[in-house]
């Protein structure tokens, strides 16, 4: 970990008016970054509290990724993020500075209530655009966002394309899986059929780590993997690793109802996120990989 001279150092160079570091705490559950709860004399009656992350140097493009999708995310205004204050170099290191955001246990009304804001934040930002106006990161993993002319062939390419590319040169992907998901790309103007046509933006990556209960009950989104795409692909990950109980699915769905055969067409989106574990993590995801386009193959 960062000793407190170089947490000071970003501080000063990072923070507009400083501030004086008062305490750095270590946060758990960072798998990628260094992760600190901060708190920073800066001149008001009461010390702010920041999360601060940092790492190599050569990360500071996934920080101004995250920063950047935080800021899209809050300036819709349909559900909270954590502010972020800063993004930058110091001392040698790449770092994020974001509000710090305290938590409590989950109660029976924080899940409707994050269905809800959920397709607001969908609704509010429905539109015609595919993609990003920049690449940015799932995980530790380059996520390609360039726009296509239809969202089948942006999930072709972009999506299901990159990432069987990305393990048949690693050697993750056997050749059975290899047939399979290639079948799958050819069968996407069938499978996806459906859905609809309009985008919007997404959190990207949303699973039970990446949204978290504020100390008021509402969620709250965090490490963001943006773009544009259709709302249905933001169930690929939470169907995967979300553990949300049912009413949050019946209040997103009150809210704002998505067409029939959703849950078969998410599959598509959780084949997605999965082999991108696969290529990240290795083997121990490649039998979730073959079951999963296995049955979406068998429709």
């Amino acid at each position: 970990m960062a000793d407190r001279n170089a947490f000071q150092t970003a501080v000063d160079h990072l923070v507009p008016g400083g501030g004086r570091v008062l305490d750095i705490a270590p946060v758990s559950g960072g798998c990628i970054s260094q992760a600190s709860r901060v708190v920073v004399d800066t001149g008001n009656a009461t010390p702010r509290t920041w999360f601060v992350k940092s790492n190599e140097a050569d990360f500071m493009e996934n920080f101004r990724c995250e920063s950047e999708g935080l800021r899209r995310i809050a300036d819709t205004g349909a559900i909270r993020v954590p502010v972020p204050i800063a993004t930058g170099e110091a001392d040698g290191r790449a770092w994020l500075v974001i509000d710090w955001v305290e938590t409590r246990r989950a109660e029976r009304d924080f899940f409707p209530a994050f269905g809800e804001q959920l397709a607001a934040l969908h609704r509010s930002t429905h539109g015609a655009a595919i993609g990003l106006d920049h690449d940015n990161f799932l995980g530790s993993a380059r996520q390609p966002n360039r726009a296509t002319d239809s969202w089948v062939e942006f999930v072709a390419v972009r999506r299901l394309g990159f990432q069987l590319r990305w393990g048949v040169d690693n050697g993750r992907i056997d050749t059975t899986l290899r047939q399979s998901v290639e079948e799958l790309i050819r069968r996407l103007p069938e499978v996806l059929k459906g859905r609809d046509e309009p985008t919007s933006l997404l959190h990207g990556d949303l699973w039970s780590g990446n949204y978290l209960t504020a100390g008021d009950g509402q969620p709250v989104l965090i490490d963001p993997a943006i773009y544009r795409g259709c709302r249905e692909a933001e169930f690929g990950m939470l169907r995967l690793f979300g553990n949300c109980p049912e009413s949050f699915y019946q209040a997103y769905l009150t809210a704002w109802p998505l067409p029939d055969g959703w849950q078969r067409r998410t599959q598509v989106y959780v084949l997605y996120h999965l082999l991108n574990h696969l290529n990240l993590f290795g083997g121990s995801y490649a039998d979730s990989c073959h079951r999963t386009a296995a049955e979406i193959l068998r429709g």
